[in-house]
């Protein structure tokens, strides 16, 4: 969002006296619920619940949860409360009712699920609720409120004994419904119940004269000030300005039936015209929250000379509407959220844009829905890449996106002249945590292109998409490269598995690892095609014979030969991880370094064991021979941003997580593997003298690959987060581990929900260093280069407070930027073979998510990188790729598209 140069207040004195001031919403206490035995005192403002059945005469009650989905069968589950009647303890946590006894074997109480019902009238509520008890711990709580998820998974703790949280949701069928549907032995403590009452908020656009129309306020010009509420504002400087003058009431000439269409305001007034010519946007003061906008444009006169936008914060309602004898209007409705406390609707990009009237009413059941936080390009961008795709980065209250449920009409990219739907794949990250619509071909020069998330969309828990639509405009035609780089694709030159990385061995085979722990070996033949392929099941073997969690699927990434392979006996060291199937359980502890040895490869040896796991697809990485013998090995993040959040399972960073480790094997104990396991029971030091895995590099959150080039420094291209992580908080006492490094600041806040993602980058990676992703196990607290000026910084978090330096330690020389949600992943130095050329020596790094492509960058002797490049002939238009590898022999590249299952051949052109 732009940051304001005006900030509006609107006290409750102001709605009270005010009549032009919109109403604000309301919220009204309807009851407020203990769940208590009936012997037990009821504390002070609540009623007892006292686990009775439900009556229509009492109005709230139990009903057997097996019977939500249709004609509810009442229950009584008196025998389900309880009073621990502890001291110190607030009375309402004291007492509880299991709405799930029967599943720890209880057999004091009703066995059958419980739901407790409550009889409203239809509208908007917000629930608070609480669950918890005192030991023995054994419960998963879950509490759903009309199938809205308030709490998911809490499990009490000594610490945390009991977890309270607020929903707000729709009734429309008369009755407010709790379930624990998910839990085990859930307990309810108590529950408040509140009505709400949207804001709302009304206004007709006219002339002074003119009375506004029925339910609606009169906006005739004024320029904004905070007493009134709403206003119009200079559409470049941001700042009060009048329009007064510009307002028109057609009637009764055009014999307009609807009065609201009858009037209107010129907010791109023509020279010629009497009034103001200053262009303008119009604003309203709103609580934050999210809104349901409707806006009409148009004329109901005889002039037809205008091309009308509107756009409502940051989504685009109407682009370009020219009116016509026979369509004189245009109306539109968005839904948008407000986070500054003034919506704002902007006639940008239109000429002599008339707005008749616009409605606002809030949605606050919308803050329990993921909605789209911000799309790249941004509504109205021009000059946006033909190739490149559409990432919308999310507000996700429930956890990940459901991939299943990106088909069809849930996300779709339409050309604004001619309405055609552009033919593309819809998909999320690995992580769940964005939404990117990739075009099946080159977008057309200077068009405009409509951007739509709709309801169709939806999260791992069932709840829709808020919608959300946005307008950009692609560049201008640039002809082809001036220097000639250019390739050939030949597509799907090995299909059927879902490919995840690629190495060309010393025997002159092409190896290929998959997400199901295959490693697929083929033959290349003279064109660059690729023969029938031999299975290796050694990695899957392994793991039936460990009974590793998930066997025999262990998903294979880095593959490195060793340098004492020979053509005749080549030795293949992987990284393989519990495969992660879109279900956010993935066990930590679960990453293993191995060996492949023996005739076909078919011995796998573990090396290491016990390094850290998200739970989902941050994981033990890539791993690739340094100069030094060593193996250098990418480890995962377990978090978003540093701190444990919902969207990545609430799972904390552990000593070895988000760095690239440094494997020595002349260290690995005589008798293999080692337990790299650094906490819960592990005990593994990596900073132990002699050890054998250390910590070579940290804050590299997620690194897909690596890559020593021939100048001797490693790159590493590096997935940031998207928006809504958290950060951790430098402690007021630093812990003992602190002094390892000599830390002694800068002290930080934490921040949650950061609202601005983080580009993805390529590190030059140097011992020692940091590169931005915080591990507070390390003494590690500052996302990314922090905020250290009043003004734009490299790499900077915005939300730090100004004059927030980044940790000392901090590589800000060696971070590239690699791409806004480009999920920059597989990379090579190009050696080109007898081809070379311009390209030999750059970097080509794989873009998986934002533009499903390949960028190349300049590679200076001393490390630096440069000149970063897209859309060769060649590289652009594959679907989800993630790693890449060169035939150094003949310059061909071979590209994994996760996508669809293949590997694509890159042959260069002559």
């Amino acid at each position: 969002m732009r940051r304001r140069l005006l900030v509006a207040v609107v006290t409750p004195l102001m709605l009270a006296v005010l009549p032009a001031v919109p109403a604000a919403a309301e919220e009204t206490v309807v009851d407020r619920i203990d769940f208590q035995p009936a012997a037990s005192a009821v504390p002070a403002g609540y009623r007892a619940d006292t686990g009775a059945a439900y009556t229509d005469a009492r109005g709230y009650g139990w009903v057997r949860q097996d019977s939500l989905s249709g004609t509810r069968v009442p229950l009584d589950l008196t025998a389900n409360t309880r009073d621990r009647a502890r001291a110190g303890v607030d009375p309402r946590l004291n007492t509880l009712i299991h709405l799930q006894y029967g599943d720890v074997g209880g057999t004091a109480g009703v066995t059958v699920p419980g739901a407790w019902e409550y009889a409203v009238p239809d509208g908007t509520y917000r629930v608070t609720v609480s669950v918890g008890d005192r030991p023995a711990y054994d419960s998963t709580h879950h509490v759903r409120v009309e199938g809205v998820p308030a709490i998911t998974g809490f499990v009490s703790t000594a610490a945390a004994e009991f977890r309270t949280a607020s929903v707000v949701v729709p009734v429309a069928d008369g009755r407010l419904t709790v379930d624990a549907i998910g839990g085990t032995n859930t307990k309810i403590n108590y529950i408040d119940v509140v009505r709400v009452t949207p804001f709302s908020l009304k206004v007709d656009f006219s002339d002074v004269a003119t009375a506004p129309a029925a339910g609606y306020l009169r906006d005739s010009g004024a320029a904004f000030t905070t007493d009134r509420g709403h206003g119009w504002i200079d559409l470049g400087e941001l700042t009060p300005a009048s329009l007064e003058g510009n307002g028109r009431n057609r009637n009764p000439a055009a014999g307009q039936a609807d009065p609201r269409l009858a009037t209107l305001i010129h907010a791109q007034l023509p020279a010629a015209s009497a009034g103001s010519h200053t262009p303008g946007a119009w604003e309203a003061v709103v609580p934050a929250g999210t809104y349901q906008v409707t806006v009409a444009v148009g004329d109901s006169g005889t002039a037809t000379d205008s091309v009308h936008w509107a756009s409502i914060e940051d989504q685009n309602a109407i682009a370009g509407f020219v009116p016509t004898a026979g369509t004189r209007h245009a109306t539109a409705t968005r839904t948008v959220t407000v986070t500054d406390g003034r919506l704002t609707l902007s006639p940008a990009n239109g000429t002599n844009t008339k707005f008749n009237y616009i409605d606002i009413v809030g949605v606050p059941e919308a803050g329990t829905q993921p909605s789209v936080r911000a799309s790249t390009p941004a509504n109205l961008a021009s000059g946006v890449s033909r190739t490149g795709s559409i990432v919308a980065d999310l507000v996700l209250p429930n956890g990940a996106v459901d991939a299943t449920s990106l088909t069809g009409g849930a996300v779709t990219l339409t050309r604004l002249d001619t309405g055609a739907a552009v033919t593309g794949q819809a998909f999320t990250s690995g992580g769940g945590d964005v939404v990117n619509f990739s075009p099946a071909a080159a977008l057309a020069a200077a068009t405009t292109y409509r951007f739509s998330v709709t309801s169709a969309a939806r999260d791992v828990t069932g709840k829709a998409f808020v919608p959300f639509s946005a307008v950009f405009t692609t560049a201008e035609d640039t002809g082809p490269p001036v220097d000639g780089i250019a390739f050939d694709k030949t597509v799907g030159v090995a299909t059927g598995a879902p490919f995840t990385s690629v190495v060309k061995g010393p025997d002159g085979w092409l190896y290929a690892g998959t997400l199901s722990g295959q490693i697929h070996r083929f033959p290349i033949n003279t064109d660059g095609t690729l023969g029938a392929a031999t299975v290796i099941d050694a990695v899957r073997v392994s793991a039936t014979a460990a009974n590793l969690p998930g066997q025999p699927a262990r998903t294979v990434i880095g593959m490195a030969f060793d340098p004492a392979s020979t053509p005749a006996n080549p030795i293949l060291w992987v990284t393989d991880n519990y495969q992660y199937a879109g279900v956010s359980n993935v066990p930590d502890w679960s990453g293993r370094i191995g060996r492949l040895s023996g005739p076909d490869l078919g011995t796998y040896t573990a090396a290491v064991v016990g390094l850290p796991r998200s739970v989902k697809d941050h994981e033990t990485n890539s791993l690739v021979f340094g100069p030094d013998g060593a193996l250098y090995v990418s480890q995962g993040s377990n978090t978003a941003m540093g701190a444990a959040d919902s969207t990545w399972g609430n799972r904390p960073n552990q000593l070895l997580s988000a760095a690239v480790l440094r494997l020595d094997p002349a260290r690995l104990p005589a008798t293999w593997p080692l337990n790299a396991k650094t906490g819960d029971g592990g005990t593994y030091d990596p900073y132990a003298t002699g050890a054998a895995l250390t910590l070579h590099a940290t804050g590299v959150r997620n690194a897909y690959d690596l890559v020593w080039h021939s100048n001797g420094h490693l790159y590493a291209p590096t997935n940031g987060s998207a928006a809504g992580g958290n950060t951790p908080a430098t402690p007021a006492t630093l812990p003992a581990a602190c002094a390892r490094r000599g830390y002694t600041g800068p002290a930080v806040p934490a921040l949650t929900s950061v609202p601005t993602s983080e580009t993805d980058y390529v590190f030059d990676v140097k011992p020692g260093r940091y590169y931005g992703h915080p591990n507070p196990l390390r003494c590690e607290w500052v996302l990314a280069g922090g905020d250290p000026t009043a003004g734009t910084d490299p790499f900077e978090v915005p939300a730090y407070p100004d004059g927030t330096p980044p940790d000392p330690n901090y590589d800000r020389a060696g971070t590239y930027d690699a791409g806004l949600h480009a999920s920059a992943n597989g990379v090579v130095e190009y050696r080109g073979g007898a081809f070379g050329g311009a390209l030999r020596g750059k970097l080509i790094n794989v873009r998986y998510s934002a533009s499903q492509d390949l960028q190349t960058f300049d590679v200076a002797a001393n490390g630096a990188l440069s000149g970063r490049r897209t859309g060769i002939p060649g590289f652009t238009g594959f679907s989800q790729p993630l790693d890449l590898t060169e035939d150094t022999a003949t310059g061909y590249l071979y590209v994994t598209e996760l996508g669809a299952n293949r590997i694509t051949l890159l042959t260069p052109r002559p």
